[in-house]
């Protein structure tokens, strides 16, 4: 009998409850040994939960019923001494934020050598180490055993955190968001390591996600969740071919409208919530071009870099020698990888990054050297949102505070009463309930949280706002939704924008011009059509390959092409 005509879970009528209230509703899916299933989802669905129920690492207090058989046993009725036995070392999970779960004082050695004897009961051979990293594809990095969490880059710790699952062979692998936030070269990497460890252990794997173009790349089956229920769940071809349910063709129809192509008129129903994001408003030319709101030319960023010994070996320029500008009214896109230099120029821009060259001239102030009380009223005209709202946002404000902090500062308004009449209005502006104003950070949403981030931002008409990557970290619905309010603000107040994103489909959404950097250098940059559909840098083109495609058929014709052309540039080696 063929593997995959197993069954090595099978879950029905899971339900959840957390503190007596049952967040999960009856779901049921089954798994086969080297089959790929994707739990589907906005945040808030339920696929999390019902992944770790599997494990039982669910939070204190929560309450589990229904059935969880794997390889015939029922999980349910096992007492947490007899979870032991599958947990880490049957059942492995590598989780979203690898900084979390490895410690900063071990190093990766020190890490896998405890996973291999955390579980030393577990079935298959005993794997060493080196060979752990060789599986996940470091085995090339002679001192990486030696380092520590923070002197590797996100998708090495990633790949750090695979290896040590997989360190006693385990039957069933679980992937809670492992690719979120990565760089789209970074994520197709890891993505690629998924896919060889699933082929060549044989084993199972459940992948949590979010992003339609990632199941479209790696999953076999998909099982659609929303508000803690199943809503469709079938094999990955027919589920993006022919969705069923409406909330699985408004998913595909906003990853489709992100990476530039039209969804089916048919698979979108008549009722479902837009979600394609109109292009800007176009205006009749002026007579006189807009005026150049910010002007970055030759600027370079240098920090002090520290030897492996903590000595001093000088200085490192994380940007080298780049010149942009922006003006009223338009948008300019910054893209790269991790590192590439791009939240650099943010910084730089904003005054938190050392400059060490160059000049940044906003409306025609120079900022570079700017001190005191002339500073300050000349970064009163930039605005901010930042990748992770939640950090961003002070959890012990109430919203009226939080998003009329720059009017505050400024001085512009310091009486209460006016500053909660402006917080109301600035909600209302970007779409939230104006008589949230006394609501705290904890009771809202990713998405919602973004919103306030983005009311702040515009609170006091800045000149200049800078968005330093505010999609990548949520729903790919809740992305369009983001994309489609700066662009309403920008109509309305006109101001420049700063978009940064290591996703060229996304940022060609909302942008007027694209530049692209690598390795601190701006090495493309041109306007948006030009850059997505006729790019002149081979890193460029790089970087449109990598970006997942969310239909099954094309990614996978995709893929593979790029594997042929990478074997062929390797002279043929196994990778």
């Amino acid at each position: 009998m063929n593997a995959l005509d197993e069954t090595l879970l099978s879950v029905t009528d899971l339900t959840i409850a957390v503190a007596g209230t049952e967040v999960v509703h009856g779901v049921s899916f089954t798994v086969r040994p080297g089959e790929v299933v994707a739990l589907v989802g906005e945040s808030g669905a339920g696929k999390s939960m019902t992944a770790m129920a599997i494990p039982n690492l669910l939070p204190a207090g929560s309450e589990r019923g229904g059935s969880i058989r794997f390889g015939g046993t029922e999980l349910l009725e096992l007492s947490e001494s007899g979870m032991r036995r599958y947990r880490g070392g049957e059942i492995a999970c590598v989780y979203q934020e690898p900084m979390t779960a490895l410690n900063p004082l071990h190093t990766v050695g020190d890490f896998l050598t405890e996973s291999i004897d955390a579980h030393g009961e577990g079935q298959g051979r005993r794997r060493e180490p080196q060979e752990l990293l060789d599986l996940v594809g470091l085995g090339s990095f002679d001192d990486l055993l030696q380092r520590y969490p923070h002197q590797i880059s996100g998708g090495q710790r990633q790949r750090v955190m695979a290896a040590g699952a997989v360190a006693w062979d385990p039957k069933l692998l679980i992937a809670d968001e492992p690719t979120t936030a990565l760089d789209v070269t970074t994520q197709r990497n890891l993505l690629a390591m998924f896919r060889n460890l699933v082929k060549r252990e044989q084993m199972a794997m459940i992948f949590v996600t979010h992003d339609m173009g990632v199941v479209a790349d790696i999953a076999d089956s998909v099982v659609v969740m929303r508000n803690g229920r199943v809503v469709e769940a079938g094999d990955v071809f027919s589920i993006f071919a022919s969705p069923q349910h409406e909330y699985t063709r408004s998913l595909l129809s906003a990853a489709r409208a992100l990476h530039g192509s039209e969804p089916d008129a048919e698979a979108v129903p008549a009722q479902a919530p837009p979600v394609v994001v109109p292009p800007p408003a176009v205006a009749p030319a002026p007579a006189v071009a807009p005026a150049v709101a910010l002007e970055v030319r030759d600027v370079v960023v240098e920090y002090r870099s520290t030897g492996r010994r903590r000595r001093s070996s000088g200085r490192k320029a994380a940007v080298q020698g780049a010149s942009l500008s922006v003006a009223r009214g338009q948008t300019l896109g910054i893209v790269g990888e991790s590192g590439s230099g791009k939240s650099t120029i943010a910084r730089a821009i904003l005054g938190l990054a050392p400059v060490t060259g160059g000049s940044v001239s906003l409306a025609g102030t120079e900022m570079v050297g700017l001190r005191g009380r002339r500073r300050r009223q000349a970064m009163a005209r930039l605005g901010v949102v930042f990748q992770d709202p939640t950090s961003s946002l002070d959890p012990s404000l109430p919203l009226w505070r939080i998003v009329t902090e720059p009017l505050w500062r400024s001085g512009r308004v310091r009486d209460a009463r006016s500053l909660r009449a402006r917080a109301g209005e600035l909600l209302g502006d970007v779409g939230l309930d104006p008589t949230w104003i006394d609501r705290r950070r904890h009771e809202l949403s990713g998405g919602q949280r973004q919103r306030v981030a983005i009311a702040r931002a515009v609170s006091h008409e800045p000149d200049v706002l800078i968005a330093d990557e505010p999609t990548s970290a949520l729903d790919v619905t809740v992305q369009v939704t983001v994309l489609e309010l700066l662009s309403r603000l920008q109509r309305t107040h006109n101001f420049a924008c700063i978009f940064i994103s290591h996703d060229l489909y996304v940022v060609s959404t909302i942008s007027d011009r694209v530049v692209v950097m690598k390795d601190g250098r701006i090495v493309e940059d041109g306007s948006t059509d030009e850059v997505i559909h006729d790019p002149e840098n081979e890193y460029t083109r790089t970087l449109l390959a990598a970006i997942p495609v969310p239909d099954p058929v094309v990614q996978r014709a995709r893929r593979s092409a790029l594997d042929e052309e990478t074997d062929h540039t390797a002279g043929g080696h196994e990778r």
